[in-house]
């Protein structure tokens, strides 16, 4: 079974701090909603467009986007990756270890 945490390097004397898996998402969710150019996939009653594992405390998050059509698909993806790391990375001290940015679809609005 897949953990539902991180634990962080910092441990003190009074315990261990953990961070669910769920916080990356949402860190996530916020990255891709500040972006003009990108949306998520729909999402379905049994699939969310964010994927979130944890596998020997390593973060993997999976990412289903439509790309507005007026833009560099390429670039786009590479600022949102690059958003999602600095935004993990500065609000729980935790690098994520891979951001796949899977396209789905594009906006044509």
């Amino acid at each position: 079974m897949a953990q539902e945490y991180i634990a962080l390097k910092q441990r003190n004397e009074i315990g261990l701090i953990a961070i669910n898996k769920s916080v990356f998402q949402t860190i996530a969710k916020i990255a891709v909603e500040e972006d003009e150019h990108v949306v998520l996939h729909d999402a379905t009653p049994f699939k969310y467009p964010i994927g979130c594992k944890v596998v020997n405390d390593q973060l993997i998050l999976t990412l289903e986007i439509k790309v507005d059509y007026k833009v560099n698909v390429n670039e786009t993806c590479s600022r949102l990756q690059t958003k999602i790391y600095e935004s993990i990375e500065h609000m729980s001290d935790y690098a994520p270890d891979v951001i796949d940015i899977r396209v789905i679809g594009f906006l044509f609005e």
